[in-house]
């Protein structure tokens, strides 16, 4: 691959990411409904043709931001949860991780938010958000089970599935609290949520669900 081969790669690749940083400013302020792609194009400094060299439209780049923008951090923490050693203290990762989100995604919490609104009413849309939150939920009940092996504690006594939809539900609750009532959730709270969550585990034991 030649210079101009790779310094080509480079712009598109920029330009891709500059067009979805304007969507994601866009879809926060307008709504996804109300946006235009014309109004996304003049926002990244692009023509309407440039943004369908990359994306076929509106849909295109929701998708991409959601995979993007929102699962990518998800899933990065995830794979950190499956991998990290025992004597790692994930609550602060959490918290690490949540503050971040908290303190500069704001515009992406609420395209998720908006997302979901939307797949509420929209059956279409309603089956792919579930089946996107399944994916996640799977990945991360898979990822809890590695680490209740690596502690010490193999048998969970609630199903892997229904401890990873509680804990994306107080991810979720809490992000909408914080696009609310901005400065009201403290970045540890999610590390102590989680904490509360695992103790709680720990004190049924195995084989004493409820």
């Amino acid at each position: 691959m030649d210079q101009r081969t790779r310094a080509a790669r480079a712009q598109g690749r920029e330009a891709r990411d500059e067009l979805l940083t304007a969507a994601l400013r866009v879809f926060a302020r307008r709504g996804y409904r109300q946006a235009g792609v014309e109004e996304i194009a003049a926002e990244a400094g692009y023509s309407k043709g440039a943004l369908y060299w990359h994306f076929s439209g509106k849909e295109e780049l929701l998708v991409a931001l959601l995979e993007e923008r929102i699962d990518a951090p998800m899933r990065e923490m995830v794979a950190l949860l499956e991998a990290a050693s025992p004597d790692r203290d994930m609550s602060v990762e959490a918290t690490r991780e949540f503050a971040r989100q908290l303190g500069g995604q704001r515009d992406a919490v609420l395209l998720e938010r908006e997302y979901w609104s939307l797949a509420i009413r929209d059956p279409e849309l309603r089956d792919r958000y579930a089946a996107r939150q399944k994916e996640l939920r799977d990945a991360l009940a898979d990822a809890l089970v590695a680490r209740a092996r690596h502690l010490g504690t193999p048998d969970l006594p609630v199903p892997a599935g229904e401890v990873a939809r509680i804990v994306m539900s107080i991810v979720g609750g809490l992000a909408i609290d914080e696009l609310i009532e901005p400065g009201s959730v403290r970045p540890e709270l999610l590390g102590e949520a989680l904490a509360l969550v695992y103790a709680g585990l720990v004190a049924l034991g195995p084989g004493r669900a409820p």
